[in-house]
């Protein structure tokens, strides 16, 4: 059997950082009349309260935008729910803000997260990525027999502006009761990016780099 995704868990973030703040009650208004359910939210911070509005899909509630002065954030729950909320959250963004959207600098952040049924042991397929030598070296210096690897992480890019850095994390689910690690994996994939474009295209390509990731470590 192929790997399947079984849950998929999306944060996409489009926040301004230098140039006009978004008139998010605008943006409120233009997903109403397209049939979101909007909620308000005040946060409390440091230089004072902080309002945002929760505005949730009308064909799925779990799945929302929340929009801001600072920008938007899509919250999903479904992969093509989240393309498609994407969409639309830059299409009512670039309509308001117009030619001003040159003149604004954002940083893109991308938080996925999924379960994906490997079928093979999953902390088998972690500790196959590890140097042994320098794991019993691990388990003399810390007098820990049952040390074993549990997790790997990687990257690519640059961790500065204007570049692509991305951060992938892949850790064994353990359920509860159970000692070693189930055929599932975890897969936190961290995305930062000043370009919309390419974040988009990013997001677009998401299942084919998870598929990749996976040959190279199956």
């Amino acid at each position: 059997m192929k790997p399947e995704i079984e849950k998929i868990h999306i944060l996409y973030k489009n926040l301004i950082r230098v140039g006009k703040e978004l008139d998010f009650e605008r943006f409120k208004g233009e997903l109403v009349a397209r049939g979101f359910v909007a909620e308000t939210r005040i946060l409390q911070t440091p230089t004072g309260p902080f309002k945002e509005y929760l505005l949730r899909e009308p064909k799925n509630l779990r799945d929302l935008i929340v929009v801001s002065s600072k920008g938007f954030v899509v919250d999903a729950w479904n992969y093509d729910s989240a393309l498609e909320l994407v969409s639309t959250a830059y299409e009512i963004y670039e309509f308001i803000l117009g030619d001003l959207i040159r003149h604004i600098l954002v940083d893109i952040l991308g938080d996925y997260q999924l379960v994906v049924l490997i079928n093979r042991n999953s902390e088998e397929v972690i500790g196959e990525s590890f140097n042994n030598e320098k794991v019993d070296r691990l388990r003399k210096t810390l007098n820990r027999e049952d040390l074993r690897p549990f997790a790997i992480s990687f990257a690519w890019g640059k961790p500065v502006a204007p570049h692509e850095w991305v951060i992938v994390s892949l850790t064994p689910i353990i359920p509860p009761g159970e000692i070693r690690g189930s055929e599932r994996l975890q897969i936190r994939i961290q995305y930062r990016h000043v370009n919309p474009d390419t974040a988009v295209e990013f997001l677009h390509n998401l299942q084919k780099i998870i598929k990749n990731i996976l040959s190279g470590i199956l």
